[in-house]
Parts: structure tokens; C-alpha cells; sequence
């Protein structure tokens, strides 16, 4: 299998230097497009088809796991695994487009395949030895109601995501919220009741404050009745009696 993929290689190199030799007469033109005749093309799409015969062979015998490090091979191996259950068995391989500038190159052969066919476009650099592949990419065509449907798809998938996060994080601030609002009420429920035993002294104060303002007016009593006494002569207040005292409002 090596052996035949080196020899695969070795004809895509040989094809590059033609195309390479072959249009060495344009570079000196103004335009960077790189004519290519018939037989050039040809020769690219034999070399892109044995490529992808290749590719199918190395996956099916399950040898491409022995390229996945190759920076160029690598990819194409996986792009083509992952494509392949769509496109089913190969029933041929056409040339599609080929084109070349001064720059690059680009190369795309159609796979026909008994579910849905595929492009395989080979990309390339121009080198001083040629051109360099640098990429093999698969891609399966699909029809149009495909199209739709899978876009359909996706946008349910990403709506119903987005939207199920949405809930997620509404439960979650509602449980938030109950943990944090049940945190807070633990502390009041805990404080002692208030005793109503201490009324008593509140009471009382009253009684008190009545006795002693009685007490005053008693003393203010006396003193008024012997003030009144001397100023009439007399030993003692037995001769009148004191009814009411009032402040004298002054102005």
C-alpha cells in the first residue's frame, strides 16, 4: 500500500513539472492566469483521480491512521472519512475545474457516489520545483431540500439550546433566591419572646410619682399658711385654711 501511494505521488509530482514546463512561455505575459490546455487538464484530473482512489483505499483498510500527523494528508484523510457515509460507494470520478496562476494552483474532480456526489479540490503552491499540494478537502454536494432541512436543524438545535440554558439559569436564580430569603428569616424566627413580667415596675411608677408630687404640695402648703399667718399677726393657721394654690401668670 505504500509502495502504491509513493508511486501515486511521484505521478502528481511529474504531472506539476509538466503543467510547470508547460507554461513557462505565459509567465512573461501581463496576466497572472496560467493557460492550460486540454491535455494538461487531462493529465491533472487522472492524477487528482488516483489521489482520491488512494484516499478511499487507505481509509478503508483503516492505514490512515498512519498520516494523521502529516500536516497536508492528514486532513485530507479526515475530510474524506467523514464525508464518505454520506457519499457511499464511488461508482466514478470526473474532472471538474482546473486552474493555475503564477501563485497557485487549484484542481477539482466530482466523485460519483451512490448517495450524494462530492467534490475533492486539491490546492497548491508554485514552487521553483513546481507545485506544491497543500490541501485535499471533501465536499459533499447536497440538494437544495438537504440544504434547507439541515439549516432548519441547526437553528432548532441552536434555539433549543440557547432556550434551555435560559430555563436552567431561571431555575436557578429561583432557587437562589428561596436559599438566600429562607437564609434570612432563620435569625428572627430564633429570638426569644418578649416577657410581659417587667409591666409591673412600669406601673407602679406612676403611684410613686403621685405620692411625691403630693408630698411637695403638702410642704407648699405649710410654708404658704405660716407665710400668711405672720403677715397677719397670728401664732398659728388654725383660722384659715389653704383650698387651692395657682401660679401667678406675669407678663
Amino acid at each position: 500500500m505504500k509502495k502504491w501511494l509513493i508511486t501515486t505521488l511521484l505521478v502528481i509530482a511529474c504531472v506539476f513539472n509538466l503543467v510547470a514546463c508547460g507554461s513557462s512561455d505565459n509567465n512573461s505575459t501581463a496576466s497572472s492566469e496560467i493557460e492550460v490546455t486540454e491535455e494538461q487538464k487531462q493529465q491533472w484530473y487522472d492524477a487528482a483521480s488516483q489521489a482520491v482512489i488512494g484516499l478511499n483505499e487507505a481509509v478503508m483498510a483503516g492505514q490512515a491512521e498512519a498520516y494523521m500527523d502529516d500536516p497536508v494528508y492528514g486532513p485530507a484523510y479526515s475530510s474524506w472519512e467523514n464525508a464518505l457515509t454520506d457519499i457511499g460507494e464511488i461508482q466514478g470520478i470526473e474532472g471538474n475545474s482546473c486552474s493555475f496562476t503564477k501563485k497557485d494552483g487549484r484542481v477539482t474532480v466530482t466523485v460519483k457516489g451512490s448517495k450524494h456526489d462530492a467534490e475533492v479540490v486539491f490546492t497548491m503552491e508554485s514552487s521553483d520545483q513546481g507545485y506544491t499540494v497543500t490541501g485535499i478537502t471533501t465536499n459533499v454536494v447536497y440538494s437544495m431540500s438537504e440544504k434547507i432541512q439541515q439549516a432548519a436543524l441547526n437553528t432548532l438545535l441552536g434555539m433549543g439550546t440557547t432556550f434551555a440554558v435560559l430555563i436552567l439559569l431561571a431555575l436557578v436564580i429561583a432557587l437562589f433566591g428561596k436559599i438566600v430569603g429562607g437564609a434570612s428569616k432563620k435569625p428572627a424566627k430564633s429570638k426569644a419572646p418578649v416577657k410581659s413580667a417587667p409591666a409591673a415596675p412600669v406601673a407602679a411608677a406612676p403611684a410613686a410619682a403621685a405620692e411625691e408630687e403630693l408630698a411637695d404640695d403638702m410642704e407648699l402648703v405649710a410654708v404658704i399658711a405660716a407665710a400668711v399667718a405672720a403677715f397677719e399677726g397670728k401664732q398659728s393657721t388654725d383660722g384659715f385654711v389653704v383650698r387651692s394654690i395657682r401660679k401667678a401668670r406675669r407678663k
